[in-house]
Formats: C-alpha cells, structure tokens, sequence
C-alpha cells in the first residue's frame, strides 16, 4: 500500500479489501467464533462505507450480507 493516498483511493482499497476477506471467511470449512467474529466486523464496515455517498460508484451497490453470507 501506498502512503499518501487520497480518501477515494483509500475507500477503494478498503472495499477492495474487505471483499477479499469477506470471500475467503464465507468460504471458510470451520466457522468458529474468531470467523464468525471477523465477518460480523467486516460486513458492519461495508455497511458504514455504503453510506458514503459515492459507494456505488465503487461497486457497493449489494447487500453485504447477502453476498457473502456465512451460512
């Protein structure tokens, strides 16, 4: 990661990011607390960026929950 990066720039990586572990947690064999924990946590930061008013211009235009749900 780059320093000095404007605040789109680091909301993009951010999305960008917390898909990444959203994936592979929701793909995860052994769904302990700590997984459990981590996409709870991941999903309510999605959340919170989606009010940014320019969230769908980066993609975040689902229901975190939805896609990557932990079943």
């Amino acid at each position: 990661m780059q320093n000095n990066m404007s605040a789109t720039e680091v909301l993009t990586y951010l999305i960008s990011l917390l898909e990444i572990n959203l994936s592979e947690l929701s793909t995860a064999e052994h769904k302990n607390e700590y997984v459990l924990g981590s996409w709870e946590a991941s999903i309510e930061c999605l959340e919170i960026i989606s009010a940014w008013e320019r969230a769908k211009e980066y993609g975040l235009n689902y229901d975190p929950q939805m896609k990557f749900s932990i079943k």
